[in-house]
């Protein structure tokens, strides 16, 4: 099974923020079909973990702001998932309310952090931050960070949250590469904190080779960041780490697979 671990929908585009490009539900479900050449057949993304564009949670009320999330997840539930985006920006109470009731409803099986786009500093924002992991924690989903980009975007500005919370899977966004290449940084956080996985998307084979190498694949978990980057470049990587050396690392079919969709489905606790 694959499952794409992060892909931004909107209806319209008043719903994507400015400038940017609109992804509707039915679009992606032609995109999650491919087919895509992976391991030597065509194959499929199975599931989708979706949210909404990013710019317009930055004020409004969050349950405005995943109406359409939610309504594609009920019209396609064996297709897509949900990402509840959490602003610690807007009003906390409002924001754990809605955030718990969409996840309960089992819709909703992870919560996405953006430090950058809402413009906080994780390490200075623990007064709004932590009533909202400490909710979190309860509920037993994963946590999604943006990273890549500073000042907001450092993997180190998330390490003291981490360690506070270590029953939260923390999943580190974009292999911390998407404008600046902090990977290292990245890597370094995991290997520090088990609780801590890596997301492939936007990252460069010899990066992923290199957290491979570090923390396994066991916590590596594709994503392709669509619709800003396409779905088949970013499982082309994957792909070409079952290739023999000097382009592959020889990945065993298992553990691509691993990567693909099996170790985020235990995150997100996806049956096949």
């Amino acid at each position: 099974m694959i499952i794409d671990g992060h892909i931004h929908v909107a209806k319209e585009p008043d719903d994507a923020g400015f400038r940017a490009a609109v992804l509707d539900g039915e679009a992606l479900l032609g995109l999650m079909d491919g087919p895509f050449s992976i391991m030597g057949r065509p194959r499929r993304v199975d599931r989708a973990l979706i949210q909404p564009m990013i710019s317009p949670t930055r004020s409004g009320d969050p349950l405005e702001h995943h109406r359409y999330i939610h309504e594609q997840i009920r019209s396609h539930p064996d297709r897509f998932v949900g990402c509840f985006v959490a602003n610690p920006l807007l009003d906390t109470a409002r924001t754990i309310k809605v955030m718990r009731d969409l996840i309960v409803s089992r819709d909703f099986r992870a919560v996405k952090l953006h430090p950058t786009n809402h413009g906080y500093m994780p390490f200075k924002s623990r007064d709004r931050l932590d009533p909202i992991l400490e909710e979190v924690d309860s509920l037993g989903v994963p946590v999604i960070v943006h990273q890549g980009d500073p000042p907001f975007g450092h993997p180190s500005q998330m390490a003291p949250m981490i360690e506070a919370f270590p029953r939260i899977t923390f999943i580190l966004a974009h292999f911390a590469t998407q404008r600046v290449v902090l990977a290292d940084e990245a890597i370094y956080v995991a290997r520090q904190n088990k609780n801590v996985y890596l997301e492939t998307g936007w990252g460069a084979l010899p990066r992923i080779k290199e957290g491979i190498a570090a923390i396994g694949s066991e916590r590596l978990v594709f994503a392709s960041d669509c619709p800003i980057q396409e779905i088949g470049s970013q499982l082309r990587v994957i792909d070409v780490l079952t290739w023999a050396p000097p382009i592959g690392i020889r990945l065993s079919d298992d553990k691509a697979e691993g990567i693909m969709g099996d170790n985020i489905a235990k995150l997100l606790q996806i049956k096949s």
